[in-house]
């Protein structure tokens, strides 16, 4: 049966595959004389055009290609989260790619596909679609983490991304299949019809549990999340980036997507084990963090805690549930970046990541220890920043839920977390530096890191605006019956 084709629908996804194409034969065709930093400086320049061409999508609603396709109020607001993401990604390759030459072109365009995988996971209505989206996000990943190959610790962090991410594919599909010889169906609309007339049968929870398990592997929950700290630490630090904000964000979008909308009948017969999961997943990374040494594996560990933190919402369910996992994410992408940002610089100028050599940070650049102060104050949850705001919807969620003691658990690991936090922050400000000379931040990454100072302050005052924005995105959800 013909189907007429919406492409308005489909058109932010449709100008990425062009610009990819374009630069891609463009880099091609070009004399070698003349290709320098071009591509990343036009990467910047388009993701801003569009960013405001995104903002026009805001009331565009409905499916296409035969309702594999959908484009509702999460999917506007998860495309909105993966570009402005994407412009610190692109900034932080620019700088830190500066010595490859002509190979930070290829790097680009591999950024560039890994944005159109996140946004199609966001506008994902059937799973074959969604399988795909996915694989598209994660190919990409795997060749940007292992992409210094004179670097044995990225070579060997690209190994074990690619051979666990294969086995997290593996899962994936092996879960739709199950559901499909159970519903007949890869739709997301037929199968939560079939959850709303049907009890959960072993068939369909081993289903889940598959599914689940993908899911896992991407969000860093444990324990699927045996990959991060060694990954983290190898990946070139922007890969590292775009995989503790993107990657993650997008694996929450996917659980959001089917366990508060498509599974969602059946929310009752897993909310226990989503919040075990939680408690377990945010004790482990805070307790193993409190003995790294190496600021990315830190961060990689503080990924996992945050990672149960968000888990509380799926435990929680309904609309706050769910919309305190959007917020918490919105406030988690200005933070983790501005660290990263800082990180960037750092490494470039010291060539290193030890956390020992930052102390006096300060001394040597005072807007760099800024950032990564208000960034570890976010992180931690102290108020008024982003990151208390977020926990804050989350424990209320839980308790409203009746987890008072899965509040309590989160509680005590906010503790924690401000511990070791608190120790880097007493580094850079109070330590003397091992090395005094100044650190040069360039001036397009200034402006990067006082927008990244200004999100995490705004969204922590002003939370509004960002937590209607949160909510309409989960009440406006393709399939959703969220109260």
């Amino acid at each position: 049966m013909y189907t007429v084709i919406k492409w308005n629908l489909i058109s932010l996804e449709a100008l990425m595959a062009v610009i990819l194409i374009a630069l891609t034969v463009t880099d091609i065709a070009l004399p070698k004389k003349i290709k320098r930093d071009w591509i990343g400086d036009f990467s910047i320049i388009s993701l801003s055009g569009l960013i405001v061409f995104w903002l026009t999508q805001s009331a565009l609603n409905g499916v296409t290609f035969s309702n594999m396709f959908v484009m509702d109020s999460l999917a506007w607001f998860f495309k909105g989260f993966f570009l402005l993401a994407m412009v610190f990604i692109f900034a932080m390759t620019r700088e830190c790619f500066k010595s490859l030459g002509e190979r930070r072109n290829e790097f680009y365009l591999l950024l560039w596909l890994a944005l159109i995988g996140m946004c199609f996971i966001a506008s994902s209505a059937d799973f074959l679609l969604l399988f795909i989206s996915i694989e598209i996000l994660t190919i990409s990943l795997y060749v940007m983490t292992a992409y210094l190959k004179s670097d044995r610790l990225s070579i060997e962090a690209g190994m074990k991304y690619l051979i666990l991410g294969a086995l997290s594919s593996g899962f994936l599909i092996y879960g739709i299949s199950f559901l499909y010889g159970t519903t007949h169906s890869t739709h997301f609309d037929v199968i939560q019809r079939y959850c709303q007339t049907h009890a959960l049968s072993a068939m369909t929870l081993f289903a889940m549990v598959l599914i689940f398990s993908s899911v896992g592997f991407k969000i860093a929950a444990l324990p699927f999340s045996l990959w991060v700290a060694d990954v983290y630490q190898g990946a070139p630090t922007p890969v590292t980036a775009l995989l503790s904000v993107g990657s993650k964000a997008a694996g929450f979008l996917i659980l959001i997507r089917l366990f508060f909308g498509i599974f969602g009948a059946w929310h009752f017969e897993w909310r226990l084990a989503l919040a075990i999961l939680s408690a377990i997943t945010m004790t482990y990374g805070n307790l193993v963090a409190l003995f790294q040494t190496n600021i990315k594996r830190l961060l990689g560990y503080s990924s996992i805690s945050h990672a149960g933190y968000l888990l509380m919402g799926a435990a929680a369910g309904g609309a706050l549930g769910a919309s305190g996992i959007n917020f918490y994410l919105l406030g988690y992408l200005f933070t983790n970046l501005a660290a990263f940002l800082v990180i960037v610089i750092f490494s470039i100028t010291t060539k290193s990541d030890e956390i020992e050599d930052y102390d006096g940070l300060s001394q040597r650049s005072g807007l760099l220890a800024c950032t990564m102060l208000f960034a570890l104050v976010s992180l931690a949850g102290m108020p008024p920043l982003a990151g208390f705001f977020g926990k804050f919807i989350l424990l209320m969620a839980v308790i409203k839920s009746g987890y008072i003691w899965l509040a309590f658990i989160a509680a005590m690991n906010i503790v924690i977390s401000l511990y070791y936090y608190l120790l880097i922050a007493k580094r850079i400000y109070v330590d003397s530096p091992r090395n005094p000379s100044l650190i040069a931040v360039p001036i397009c990454m200034q402006l990067l890191l006082v927008f990244a100072i200004f999100g995490i302050v705004i969204i922590g005052i002003f939370q509004g605006p960002f937590l209607d924005a949160a909510m309409n995105a989960v009440k406006g959800m393709y399939l959703s019956h969220l109260q």
